[in-house]
């Protein structure tokens, strides 16, 4: 019997960097690497596997379905591995506080930066440390002690050791391309986009966001036809005037500046999305609290 391969937190890095670029040449330069390098490294991580992970083209590569399953899994494995190594710094420096949070892809777009900014103004004797996560990896995390809270969006899978507090609540807008015939509305329902193709996101990513979506969909009579996924809000918000697709997306989206990209407003349904903050239950942590206290005080000077 062969010994199995072991694969490296080196390997799984590499990897990560090819599923956001989905290409070998843009992936090495990322890296620092070259192109040789790194498919040596992938056929590695491949052969450790015991499947493969990518379909290679002339130009691009694609995830295949043990890809993109693997990917999920390498991420929350990196960043397991760097809240560790946060920890033990944490530690060894003696910082008064420390503060770990998770947070949705989405958070960027709730002013998730400017709230770090603020807080390590205020409080610059806190060692803070955030880590991209979804919503069901939160929940894991905080259960683990490995965070001190999550920003995400409903539902997480109920548990007594957790609670969650609202930070706002949003209706959903169209995105389209801004040369589409449908971009010369105001308004538009749901079911003007029975036929148009969609850009979404995996489920595993944002549960509430994606169930959300499907039922503003069902509720206008039809399934959104997905003809690309991405589990990044950025990379989503390219590619609809590039494969001419629309989506949905909570309001906070049109923050962003988008080339190509209209955003309209959903009538027609009732559908909201909310926002918030998961945390442990019980006492809440004074750390956790201060940050909480500057982003319901950013948000409500937005209203």
């Amino acid at each position: 019997m062969n010994k199995p391969v072991d694969a490296s937190l080196r390997q799984l890095r590499y990897f990560a960097v090819l599923t956001e670029e989905l290409h070998f040449g843009r992936a090495a330069a990322r890296l620092g690497i070259s192109q040789p390098s790194l498919t040596r490294q992938i056929q590695s991580l491949e052969k450790a596997v015991g499947a493969p992970l990518i379909e290679r083209g002339q130009r691009a590569v694609a995830l295949t379905a043990a890809g993109k399953a693997f990917a999920e899994l390498a991420r929350f494995t990196l960043a397991n591995h760097d809240r560790s190594v946060e920890t033990a710094r944490n530690i060894a420096v003696r910082h008064l506080d420390s503060l770990t949070i998770g947070f949705e892809s989405c958070a960027a777009y709730h002013d998730f930066t400017e709230i770090v900014r603020q807080y390590m103004a205020r409080y610059p004797r806190t060692r803070l440390s955030s880590f991209r996560m979804s919503g069901p990896e939160q929940a894991e995390a905080l259960i683990r002690n490995q965070i001190d809270a999550g920003f995400m969006h409903p539902p997480f899978t109920e548990d007594a050791l957790l609670t969650f507090d609202e930070v706002a609540e949003e209706r959903f807008i169209v995105a389209l391309p801004s040369s589409h015939r449908l971009a010369s509305k105001r308004r538009l329902a749901c079911a003007d986009l029975a036929n148009e193709p969609f850009v979404l996101y995996p489920r595993a990513l944002a549960p509430g966001c994606y169930d959300a979506v499907q039922k503003i969909c069902r509720r206008a009579g039809f399934a959104p036809d997905v003809v690309h996924e991405s589990n990044e809000i950025a990379v989503s918000l390219k590619l609809i005037p590039v494969v001419g697709a629309v989506t949905l997306f909570p309001q906070c989206v049109k923050q962003r500046h988008a080339p190509g990209v209209a955003f309209r407003e959903l009538i027609g349904d009732e559908t909201t999305v909310t926002c918030g903050f998961l945390r442990r239950a019980g006492d809440i942590a004074p750390a956790v609290g201060r940050f909480l206290k500057i982003w319901r005080t950013a948000k409500a000077k937005q209203h």
